[in-house]
C-alpha cells in the first residue's frame, strides 16, 4: 500500500517561498491590554477610533443614500421641515433623525448668527444643497489631575454626543436668472456628466434637496436633484434612476404651472425640459392615436404607440433602463415607443384587433404576423392606419386609458431595426367589432365570485346560529310550559323575562350581521338604500321591543302576580292538608281497632251473660250441698264483675269513638278549607299561566322578527353578489348625503374621506359607526368623524369593536362624553354631542 502523507492548511496566505503575506491597515488596530501596562489616553482613544472604523465599514456594505423618510418640505417659503428619517452617508456613517422632525426658519438670522459663531448672518445669492450632516457637541467637562502640584488645573472634553445637524452647502454653480423650471431643467444636464459639481464636500452628509436664494429669500425647492436613495456605490443605470426621479417631480410642477397660467392642450417637451430619461410618463393631450399625431417629441424623432400588459410594464422598463437619456438639443433622431398600458383581458382583445392582416404581411414571404404598432408624427400623413378599423380600436383604447399610467421609453435600435414588437403564434376567437366594449375581465370577476361566496358562507353560519338560537327557544318554551304547568308560575314568569332579554340581545346579533353584510357590500349605491331600509327596519325592532317590555312591566304591576309569598302559602296548605290527611287515616285506623274492641267486647259480654243464665239455671234446677252452692254463687259473682268490667270497658270504648269521630270530623273540615284554598290558588295559576301564554305569543312575534332579519341578510348576501368594488364607490361622503346631512356634515365626511384614503379596515370600520349611529346624532357624528381620523385611523376600529362587544347597546352620547378625548374630540366636539343627548 502507498504510503499517503498529510500536510496541515497553513494559516493566512503564504507565498511561493513559504513566507507569510497579508494587507495590514495601521488605522485598524487596537491596543493588546496586559496586566501591568501603563495605559494613556491615547491607547483608548485608539480602540475607540478601531470599533467605529469598523461600524463605517459594515455601514458602506449596505451603500449610501436615504433609507426612508427625511422628506424635506419648504412652508411659507422660509420654513424648512425635514421630516424623521434614516440615511447612510457615503462615508458608512448613520444617519437618523428619530421621533420629531426638525424645522429651520432661515429668516431667524440670530439663531443662525448664534449657531456659526457669528461668521453667518445672511445668504448670498446662489445655490445651495440642504444636507443632513454629522455632529458632535461636548456632553460633558471635567480637570484633569495635573502632574505637578503647583501646575493649575486644566478643564478637558469629559465625553461627547453624537447627533445630526442641519447645513446649508454653497454648490460651484451659477444661478441663472430665468424662472424656476429652466432653472432646473437646465440643471438636469449636470446629471449627465456625474454630478460632480452637485456632489457634498463631505462624506458625512447626505443631501435632501436644494434651494435657490435670492437677496435672502428662498426661490424654490428642488428634491430630485441632490436626493438619491440607499443604494450601493457604482449602481448601474444610476445616472438613469436620478434622471427619471427628477423628471417626474418637474413634470408635476410643469404641470401645476400651466394649470395655475390656465394653459391647456399638448405642448413640447423641448418647451420645458433639456434632458428627458429613458423612461418617464408623458401627458395624454399631448398624444392622438386616434389622428396618428403627436406634439411632445421633435418631428425627427420616430415615435410609435402600441398596447403593453400592465404584468409586463416593469420588464419592458428594466429593458430600457440601460439606454442613454433622450437629450433633446443634441439627438438628432431617437426611437421612442408610448406605451398604453391595460389588464389581460383587454390586451388579448386590443392587440387582435390591431394584428397587421395576411395581405399586408403575406403568408407566403415566411413571416408571422405582427402587431401594428402605430407610427405618430407632428404632421399627420395618409394613411395613418394600416387598416381601416384602426382608428375605431385606438379610440376606444384612448377612453379607457389611466393618463397616470401612459408611459413612454427609448427603444433600444436592434427593436427599431427589426420592427418587430410582437408576433402571434395561434388564431383563436372570432374578434368583436372594433368599437364593442371590452369583456368582463376574469380575474375581477373571480376576485368579486370568491368575495361574494366568502360573504354568503359567513351569512349561512350566521344563519345557523339564528336557527339553532330559535330552537334552542322554542325547547326553553316547552320548559316553561311544563314548569307553568306544575305550579312554578313566579319564577317561570322571571325566566320567561330573562328570556325575552335573550331575544332581545339574539336580534342585536343579528342586527350586527346585517351591518357586517352591509360593510362587505360592492356598491354604494345600493348599500345606501340598503343602509337606509336596515335603519328603519332596526328601528321598528327596536319600537317594538320596547313596547314588548312595557306590556311585560303591565303584566307585571296590573295583572294578579303570583309573587313568592303566595307560592309558600300553597306549599303550606298543601303539607298542612297532607298532615290532615295522614292524621285521618290514623284516626281511621283507630276508628277500626276500637270498633273491633267494642265488637268483642261485646261478644264477651254476651258469652258471659248466656254462662251466668247457664249457672242460675243450673243452680235453681240441680240439687247440691252448700259448699257447691256457694261455689256458684261464686261463679256467678266472678261472672257478674267481669260483665260489669266489660261494660265498663264497652263505655270507654264508645267515648273513645266518639272523641275519634269528632277529632275525624274536624280534620275534614279543614281538608275542605284547604282544599278551597287550593281551588283559589289554582284560579291563581290558571291567572299566571294566561300570562305566559301571551309571553310565548310575544315570544313567537319575536320569532318572526328573527325571520325577517334573516330575509334581510339572505337579501344583502345578493346584493353583495351582484354588487361592484366597495373600497372604489364607499365613501363617508356618500353615505353622509343619503342620510340629508347638511353641508358642514359632508364637509366633514369628505375630509374624513381624504385622511382615510385606502386603508380598507378604517373605511370599513366608519361605515360600521355610521350604520350603528341615529340620524338625529347626525351634527355631531360627522365632525367626531373627521377629528378621530386626525387623532388615528385605528381610533374606528377601536370604536366599532367596543360598539359590537356591547351588541349595539351602548349609548354614543354618553360613550363620546366619556372617551372622546381619547380618540381627538375637542371641547367644541364634545359640546356637540352634550346637545344632540339632550
Amino acid at each position: 500500500m502507498a504510503n499517503i502523507r498529510f500536510t496541515p492548511l497553513r494559516i493566512g496566505t503564504t507565498n511561493a517561498a513559504g513566507e507569510r503575506i497579508s494587507s495590514i491597515d495601521p488605522l485598524l488596530s487596537r491596543t493588546n491590554y496586559f496586566d501591568g501596562q501603563l495605559l494613556k489616553a491615547s491607547d483608548l482613544n485608539r480602540d475607540q477610533i478601531y470599533l467605529d472604523e469598523r461600524l463605517l465599514e459594515l455601514g458602506q456594505v449596505f451603500g449610501a443614500g436615504i433609507v426612508r423618510g427625511l422628506d424635506l418640505s419648504l412652508q411659507s417659503g422660509h420654513l424648512l421641515q425635514v421630516a424623521p428619517g434614516i440615511a447612510i452617508a457615503p462615508s458608512g456613517r448613520v444617519l437618523q433623525l428619530a421621533n420629531t422632525p426638525l424645522t429651520i426658519d432661515l429668516l431667524n438670522s440670530g439663531l443662525i448668527a448664534t449657531l456659526n459663531d457669528g461668521r453667518f448672518r445672511s445668504y448670498a445669492r446662489g445655490l445651495y444643497a440642504l444636507a443632513l450632516t454629522h455632529a458632535e457637541v461636548v456632553d460633558g467637562v471635567a480637570e484633569a489631575f495635573p502632574k505637578d502640584l503647583a501646575a493649575p488645573r486644566v478643564p478637558h472634553v469629559a465625553a461627547w454626543a453624537e447627533g445630526v445637524e442641519l447645513r446649508l452647502m454653497p454648490l460651484p454653480l451659477p444661478l441663472p436668472r430665468q424662472d424656476e423650471i429652466a432653472v432646473r431643467a437646465t440643471l438636469a444636464r449636470e446629471l449627465l456628466s456625474g454630478g460632480e459639481r452637485l456632489a457634498l464636500p463631505s462624506d458625512d452628509a447626505v443631501a435632501l434637496g436644494l434651494i435657490a436664494v435670492e437677496r435672502g429669500r428662498v426661490l424654490w425647492l428642488d428634491r430630485g436633484l441632490l436626493r438619491r436613495p440607499q443604494r450601493a456605490l457604482n449602481t448601474p443605470n444610476a445616472i438613469q434612476q436620478d434622471l427619471a426621479a427628477h423628471y417626474q417631480e418637474l413634470m408635476q410642477a410643469v404641470l401645476t404651472a400651466r394649470q395655475s397660467a390656465g394653459l391647456r392642450g399638448a405642448f413640447a417637451a423641448s418647451q420645458y425640459f433639456r434632458v428627458l430619461p429613458p423612461w418617464g410618463p408623458i401627458p395624454q393631450d399631448c398624444i392622438d392615436p386616434v389622428g396618428g399625431r403627436q406634439q411632445f417629441f421633435p418631428k425627427d424623432y420616430e415615435v410609435s404607440i402600441a398596447p403593453v400588459r400592465r404584468s409586463e410594464l416593469e420588464a419592458v422598463l428594466a429593458d430600457s433602463a440601460h439606454l442613454a437619456p433622450i437629450d433633446l438639443e443634441r439627438d438628432a433622431d431617437c426611437d421612442v415607443m408610448v406605451l398604453v398600458p391595460m389588464s389581460d383581458t383587454a390586451f388579448a382583445l386590443r392587440a387582435r384587433q390591431l394584428e397587421a392582416p395576411a395581405e399586408v404581411v403575406p403568408r407566403s414571404l415566411g413571416r408571422l404576423a405582427r402587431l401594428d404598432r402605430l407610427a405618430l408624427r407632428i404632421l399627420p400623413q395618409l394613411p395613418i392606419h394600416r387598416i381601416d378599423t384602426d382608428a375605431d380600436v385606438w379610440r376606444a383604447i384612448w377612453a379607457d386609458v389611466n393618463p397616470a399610467e401612459l408611459m413612454f421609453v427609448r427603444r433600444p435600435p436592434r427593436t427599431a431595426e427589426t420592427a418587430v414588437s410582437a408576433v402571434v403564434l395561434a388564431l383563436g376567437m372570432t374578434l368583436p367589432p372594433p368599437g364593442s366594449a371590452l369583456p368582463p375581465d376574469a380575474a375581477l370577476l373571480e376576485e368579486q365570485l370568491d368575495a361574494a361566496l366568502e360573504n354568503v358562507d359567513a351569512a349561512e353560519e350566521a344563519r345557523g346560529a339564528l336557527e339553532a338560537e330559535i330552537a334552542r327557544l322554542k325547547v326553553r318554551i316547552a320548559e316553561l310550559e311544563k314548569a307553568v304547568a306544575a305550579g312554578g308560575g313566579d319564577q317561570r314568569l322571571t325566566d320567561a323575562l330573562a328570556e325575552i332579554e335573550r331575544l332581545k340581545l339574539a336580534l342585536a346579533a343579528a342586527q350586527k350581521e346585517i351591518e357586517t353584510l352591509k360593510s362587505d357590500d360592492r356598491n354604494a349605491a345600493v348599500l345606501a338604500n340598503a343602509l337606509e331600509a336596515a335603519s328603519d327596519r332596526i328601528d321598528a325592532l327596536k319600537a317594538e321591543l320596547d313596547a314588548a317590555r312595557a306590556e311585560i312591566e303591565r303584566l307585571k304591576t296590573a295583572a294578579s302576580p303570583v309573587d313568592e309569598t303566595l307560592k309558600q302559602r300553597i306549599e303550606e296548605l298543601a303539607a298542612a292538608l297532607d298532615a290532615e290527611r295522614a292524621k285521618s287515616a290514623t284516626l281511621e285506623q283507630d276508628k277500626a281497632t276500637l270498633t273491633a274492641q267494642l265488637d268483642a267486647a261485646r261478644q264477651r259480654i254476651g258469652e258471659l251473660e248466656a254462662a251466668l243464665k247457664d249457672a242460675l239455671a243450673k243452680l235453681e234446677t240441680a240439687g247440691g250441698t252448700d259448699a257447691d252452692l256457694q261455689a256458684a254463687r261464686d261463679e256467678i259473682a266472678k261472672l257478674k264483675a267481669e260483665l260489669d268490667a266489660a261494660r265498663a270497658s264497652l263505655e270507654t270504648t264508645r267515648a273513645e269513638l266518639a272523641d275519634t269521630r269528632a277529632k275525624l270530623d274536624a280534620s275534614l273540615a279543614r281538608e275542605a278549607t284547604a282544599l278551597a284554598r287550593v281551588a283559589e290558588l289554582q284560579n291563581a295559576l290558571a291567572a299566571a299561566n294566561n300570562e305566559i301564554a301571551t309571553l310565548r305569543a310575544r315570544v313567537a312575534e319575536l320569532e318572526i322578527q328573527l325571520a325577517d332579519a334573516n330575509a334581510a341578510i339572505e337579501k344583502l348576501k345578493i346584493e353583495a353578489a351582484q354588487a361592484s368594488n366597495l373600497a372604489i364607490e364607499l365613501t363617508l361622503e356618500r353615505l353622509a348625503r343619503a342620510r340629508g346631512a347638511d353641508d358642514a356634515g359632508v364637509k366633514a365626511a369628505r375630509g374624513a374621506d381624504s385622511l382615510i384614503g385606502g386603508v380598507e379596515p378604517a373605511r370599513i370600520a366608519a361605515v360600521q359607526i355610521v350604520g350603528l349611529a341615529d340620524r338625529r346624532l347626525d351634527p355631531a357624528l360627522w365632525p367626531s368623524t373627521l377629528a378621530i381620523a386626525r387623532a388615528g385611523l385605528a381610533g374606528f376600529e377601536k370604536i366599532r369593536d367596543r360598539l359590537f362587544d356591547a351588541a349595539g347597546a351602548i349609548d354614543l352620547p354618553k360613550f363620546f362624553l366619556e372617551e372622546g378625548q381619547n380618540f381627538g374630540l375637542s371641547g367644541t366636539q364634545l359640546e356637540l354631542w352634550k346637545r344632540v343627548a339632550g
